[in-house]
């Protein structure tokens, strides 16, 4: 079987680890592979070192432009005509929606969504914008991926496509992380995440300053990820003396990131809107407590047992949460330890790659 994915950035995110762990997958089966996206990132360089074909498209962008998104589907036919794949896997909104346009169901086609463009709480002109694409790309795909309950109804509420053409793959996890020694000295609090919009990161900072001062000499907080929101928490930081408690660290290789995550006692994700956060999963496996805002495919992952939902954009709610488990060292400990076993039980990375193959191969039996 040949295989061909495509999405828009290479940069290291969730979407990209899924397409890297597909990859890596069926290439152990014995298939080709081959990958496009917007050359230069992490997912790039992964592709290759797993021997599969990497195809650069540079006129792959979030950005509407009708001219280059004309020549970014000159460049996906080209590829498919050079590859000749058997199956073609469209993630991403704008990969997505060029790559169905550009096949126009001449090869079987798949679209999976990391969460909706018009998800709640996303803005309205682009909430309305991407309703339309939607249903316009959805008539180039046999099958619609969803990666939760929530972003499948959704899909039905707005009539994206018909019932039988959404289902349901979950997000998966590797179960090798294993649970490193917590080192004696402050709590450590993460956040993993592109410090750009639906995230918003800010909002930990603003609740962590106003916990009594007793609980902040007790923690720290390390927000791992890169993006324009940088320069906010740093001019916050700045100006409330919490470069000591705050630690920017920037964008990390992900080993670095699962051993911090593995030293680390409460993840917090905070969020406009989003699909089925991948870095809850992994934050899961490694046993920490979870804080999360409400949004999107999040309350199928967490429920009382192992963490805690707060409202979109709710700081005092997210303040109580961090107080109520810095307060209580041993909830902290129960609620890791759920959120191992429920992500090892209900989100294993061999379901998700399993689910995905008999996917693929029914679609290529029924063609």
């Amino acid at each position: 079987m040949r295989l061909f994915y495509l999405i828009t950035k290479s940069e290291a995110g969730g979407a990209q680890t899924h397409i890297f762990q597909l990859t890596k997958y069926f290439i152990q089966l014995g298939n080709e592979l081959a990958v496009m996206a917007y050359p230069g990132g992490w997912l790039e360089n992964e592709i290759k070192k797993l021997g599969a074909k990497f195809y650069p498209n540079f006129y792959f962008s979030n950005r509407i432009n009708p001219i280059d998104d004309l020549k970014a589907i000159r460049t996906i036919k080209k590829a498919i005509f050079d590859f000749k794949p058997d199956l073609v896997s469209c993630h991403s909104s704008k990969a997505g929606f060029l790559g169905r346009l550009a096949i126009k169901n001449k090869i079987p086609t798949i679209f999976t969504a990391h969460g909706w463009a018009f998800t709640e709480g996303s803005p309205f002109f682009r909430k309305c914008l991407a309703i339309f694409a939607e249903k316009l790309a959805s008539k180039y795909c046999e099958k619609i991926i969803c990666v939760s309950n929530f972003d499948r109804e959704l899909a039905i509420k707005y009539k994206i496509a018909g019932q039988a053409q959404l289902l349901v793959i979950h997000n998966g996890v590797e179960k090798s992380f294993e649970i490193g020694s917590r080192k004696i000295g402050p709590r450590k609090i993460v956040f993993v995440g592109r410090l750009a919009k639906p995230k918003e990161p800010i909002l930990l900072l603003k609740a962590f300053n106003e916990l009594p001062i007793e609980l902040k000499e007790k923690a720290e907080v390390l927000i791992i990820g890169e993006g324009p929101k940088r320069k906010e928490l740093e001019r916050f930081n700045k100006e409330n003396n919490l470069e000591t408690k705050i630690k920017l660290l920037g964008a990390l290789p992900r080993e670095e990131v699962f051993k911090i995550l593995k030293q680390s006692e409460i993840f917090v994700l905070v969020s406009k809107w989003e699909g089925f956060p991948r870095s809850i999963l992994e934050a899961m496996s490694c046993g920490l407590a979870i804080i999360s805002t409400d949004v999107g495919g999040v309350k199928e992952a967490i429920d009382e047992n192992c963490g805690i939902l707060i409202k979109r954009g709710d700081k005092e709610g997210l303040k109580n949460a961090l107080e109520k488990l810095l307060k209580t060292p041993s909830l902290i400990k129960k609620m890791g330890q759920s959120a191992r076993e429920k992500a090892e039980k209900e989100f294993p990375l061999e379901k998700m790659l399993r689910e995905t193959e008999k996917t693929y191969t029914s679609l290529l039996k029924s063609n």
